[in-house]
């Protein structure tokens, strides 16, 4: 029996006779009834499907405020705009160490279209902060929004819808979803020159070729995003942090299955026509991609580096140190910061991009370890 995202795309398929998988995708995670993230209940967390980092250690809040704080200065009524707000962690990290500080924000602005997450993030901030709860606003897009301040995209960008593409005797084709007999099934069919040229812009003119039958993903959602978030800051910072890599190694020649992952109850699959509706799917993301687009706007990039590097520029080490835990919460907190500094964990699997836009002010957490060279 199918479920209700399945019967409409089967429906959506009958009518059109294919859909791209980024549609797919789109309406997988995204349907306003049906769509993972506006739909089902538990997302994050043990008992959901996946971990962040924010969830893991209120430390990585915590790292990033102490940018807002180093900028705070330089803006007239600063605030935070969050790209996604998840279980509401990073939010509520952020907030205590600011207000701690006496460093509030005029205003701390979430960008979240799942009522379903907007209403748990509500309850879990009033809950923290009920004297201070109007500072937060919620937002559904970023249309008339300005912001002198932090634009925080934490894994937001890997969850844009992406289109996969192969290469089929030399020939570039782009991922469709059919049905057949009430069941999906995959068809390629040949790209467009706009999408060849876009993949060209993704390689960042390295000279990359594809073997045959290689697979990969190009989100052309990118674009939109980046320009949305161009226009919406006046004077600030963007961290856009995610798993991904520059493009060379995210175009290697072992990499020929391409870097689309599904999540379901913290297991990992390569399937996204398996539980549609029911796990997260997810891709890697291209920073040189994000890089080359932001040379269209008034974005500058300032910084690439590993997730481990931007925490330690942030003063990580230090925070933690200035804990006063208990010797269990002194083991358990040490497994928290390893989790999200480690080279076999989160440390360098993440990746931080760092842009900036109309600030001279020198960036805490781009002062060392720099990468962009790798761009």
């Amino acid at each position: 029996m199918k479920n209700h995202i399945e019967e409409y795309l089967l429906n959506k398929i009958e009518l059109n006779q294919k859909i791209l998988f980024s549609e797919f995708m789109n309406l997988s995670l995204y349907h306003p009834d049906y769509g993972y993230y506006t739909n089902k209940s538990n997302i994050f967390g043990d008992q959901g499907d996946f971990i962040t980092s924010p969830i893991t250690s209120s430390m990585f809040g915590e790292c990033i405020s102490n940018e807002f704080i180093n900028i705070i200065r330089s803006l007239k009524k600063p605030s935070i705009l969050e790209l996604g707000g998840g279980d509401g962690s990073l939010a509520i990290s952020i907030f205590k160490h600011l207000k701690k500080n006496k460093s509030l924000p005029d205003k701390y602005i979430i960008l979240e279209i799942s009522e379903n997450l907007i209403n748990y993030q509500k309850e879990r901030v009033k809950k923290e902060f009920p004297n201070d709860y109007n500072i937060f606003k919620w937002i559904t897009n970023l249309e008339d929004i300005k912001i002198n301040g932090l634009v925080i995209a934490n894994e937001f960008f890997d969850a844009l819808p992406t289109e996969r593409f192969r290469i089929n005797n030399s020939k570039l084709e782009t991922l469709y979803i059919e049905s057949n007999n009430q069941s999906f099934n995959y068809i390629w069919d040949e790209s467009s020159n706009d999408f060849a040229n876009e993949l060209s812009r993704a390689k960042n003119n390295h000279n990359i070729d594809f073997s045959d039958g290689y697979i990969s993903e190009l989100n052309l959602n990118n674009s939109k995003w980046i320009k949305a978030i161009d226009k919406c800051i006046d004077t600030g910072v963007l961290f856009v942090i995610d798993y991904g890599y520059a493009s060379q190694e995210y175009f290697l020649h072992d990499r020929s299955d391409g870097t689309l992952v599904c999540i379901h109850k913290h297991k990992s699959n390569f399937d996204p026509l398996s539980n549609i509706g029911n796990q997260d799917i997810s891709s890697f993301v291209n920073f040189s991609h994000l890089k080359n687009l932001s040379l269209n706007t008034d974005l500058t990039v300032s910084g690439f580096l590993s997730q481990s590097s931007f925490l330690i520029n942030l003063n990580i080490l230090d925070i933690h140190q200035s804990k006063n835990y208990s010797a269990d919460e002194a083991q358990i907190e040490s497994n928290k910061l390893k989790n999200i500094l480690l080279p076999n964990t989160m440390g360098e699997l993440f990746k931080v991009l760092v842009m900036q836009k109309n600030i001279e002010i020198e960036l805490k957490s781009t002062r060392e370890f720099n990468q962009m060279h790798k761009l």
